[in-house]
């Protein structure tokens, strides 16, 4: 299982990289919010507004080739404890080339690894594979940790490079305020993946005030890189959350795999994880979010959690 550990290790070392490089971009003032209204139009019933995001750069297209770095490791890493598990049990196989961790979103599919492997490795290793299968995830089994891991790394093999978009997060309701009551008449806010520059992210409109009196608009934004994790059905999610479940989701296999092949746990410190990236990326989840709170000041944050469970405007 060594290699297998060293398989995953390399990985983590890839996601600190890109975590690191996702918060510099961030970091460095790569966009903002563009107001559009007609409030100063007092002949229009409507008070109408617009906010557009406008991108000063785009995402660095060598976030992709990493991020393919980070799956090759992944992949290999469940594909190098399925190697260990024969070798160990059966000796090397009459085809080494098939040899490779199944991972299928159906029981019907999953018989024919079954018929292939179980009898090649010990009962509690092939128990771990079948009990982590994502066809037990019913209809979401397209978001199972394993299956997210499998449908990108081959499309990053066989296709291309994974596009690395941005992803929208609703925060809070628009709040605004006046001494007279707003009847809103239209309130659409994005949310998910947008691409391009110049996109609305929002657009108001409700009854124009009597006496065009003095209204006060706050919206608040956030939004984080995403990547596409499905596409039957099309799903996205932020690259940060890929990352961390399809990391966390190979170390669970790993952890599993070795305990049921009667191993040790590796000394974590012998792996090497990324000591030359602590520095600069020392949250190992990689999370970063961006929002704007409600006076318009910009925030940005790395950790585990959504936005709406730790960042939410006071």
């Amino acid at each position: 299982m060594r290699s297998a550990w060293l398989k995953w290790a390399r990985a983590v070392e890839h996601q600190r990289v890109l975590a690191r490089r996702t918060r510099e971009f961030l970091a460095d003032g790569s966009y903002e919010y563009v107001r559009w209204d007609n409030v100063a139009d007092s002949t229009d019933p409507l008070v109408k507004m617009q906010r557009r995001l406008k991108t000063k750069k785009e995402f660095s297209e060598s976030w992709s080739v990493l991020l393919g770095d980070i799956l090759t490791n992944l992949r290999a890493a469940l594909d190098h404890s399925m190697w260990t598990a024969v070798v160990m049990h059966s000796g090397r196989p009459a085809k080494p080339n098939q040899v490779q961790f199944p991972i299928t979103t159906k029981a019907s599919s999953f018989s024919e690894a079954r018929r292939k492997f179980s009898a090649l490795v010990v009962p509690d290793f092939w128990a771990v594979i079948e009990a982590l299968q994502p066809f037990h995830g019913g209809n979401r089994a397209h978001t199972s940790p394993l299956e997210v891991l499998r449908w990108l790394s081959n499309l990053d093999k066989h296709r291309a490079v994974h596009i690395v978009g941005r992803i929208y997060f609703d925060l809070a309701p628009v709040v605004i305020r006046s001494e007279t009551p707003i009847k809103i008449v239209e309130e659409r806010r994005h949310e998910g993946p947008i691409d391009g520059d110049n996109k609305a992210v929002l657009v108001l409109k409700f009854e124009r005030p009597r006496g065009n009196a003095p209204i006060d608009v706050v919206p608040t934004f956030a939004f984080s890189p995403s990547i596409q994790i499905s596409d039957d059905p099309v799903e996205y999610r932020t690259l940060a959350s890929a990352m961390e479940v399809m990391t966390d989701g190979v170390l669970k296999v790993l952890t599993y795999c070795t305990s049921s092949l009667g191993l040790p746990m590796p000394d974590i410190d012998s792996l090497e994880l990324g000591e030359e990236n602590d520095l600069v990326a020392a949250d190992l989840a990689g999370d970063v979010y961006t929002f704007r709170d409600f006076d318009g000041t910009v925030h940005r944050f790395t950790g585990p959690a959504a936005p709406d469970e730790e960042a939410r405007p006071s």
